[in-house]
């Protein structure tokens, strides 16, 4: 079992595709295309963590459908765009759905938003976030936090725990070079 990360998925959202020029010619061409993507990449024992925005659409039944046709057992960190109520995110298919972030592991925290405040950036703490697509963050300066939107993914998921060591390496690195600039001063 492996686990996989993304956000923005925007399925049936025709306006996304000039909002963030997807290359897709069509809303049906994107969804294929993001469908297709996600099952060359997740198996149907994986874990997938959607960070907010997966559809639009506020129909059950297309929600449902949709979730059907993906691979994995997914959770959803509800966006801005996730209307329903997160028990309708549930019995679509969803294993859960969250209106907050969520602590996954002690230090790791999935949210859809990205703090705006640099003063909540704990920075003994890893942020996986979405909803800025592929636009600059205040976040996207801290080495301890990463952007998931599938417009930075390539339109895939991406192996979470591969990104996470990643992220901790990098944060590594940066203390060990912060630490050698403060001893020789």
């Amino acid at each position: 079992m492996n686990r996989y990360i993304i956000a923005d998925l925007h399925f049936g959202h025709t306006n996304i595709i000039k909002y963030e020029n997807r290359p897709f010619k069509d809303v049906f061409e994107m969804d294929e295309a993001l469908i297709q993507n996600w099952n060359r990449t997740v198996s149907k024992d994986d874990f997938v963590y959607v960070l907010g925005d997966f559809t639009l659409s506020r129909s059950r039944k297309i929600i449902k459908n949709l979730l059907e046709r993906l691979n994995g057992r997914k959770i959803l960190i509800m966006g801005n765009h996730d209307q329903l109520k997160p028990k309708d995110y549930v019995l679509c298919g969803f294993e859960t759905a969250l209106r907050k972030p969520l602590m996954i592991e002690p230090g790791v925290i999935l949210m859809h938003e990205p703090y705006q405040d640099q003063s909540l950036i704990n920075k003994d703490l890893i942020y996986f976030f979405g909803h800025v697509h592929a636009k600059h963050t205040l976040m996207d300066e801290y080495p301890n936090c990463k952007c998931v939107s599938v417009e930075r993914t390539n339109y895939f998921p991406v192996d979470f725990d591969k990104l996470l060591k990643e992220i901790k390496l990098r944060n590594s690195k940066e203390y060990q070079r912060l630490k050698e600039i403060y001893q020789k001063h």
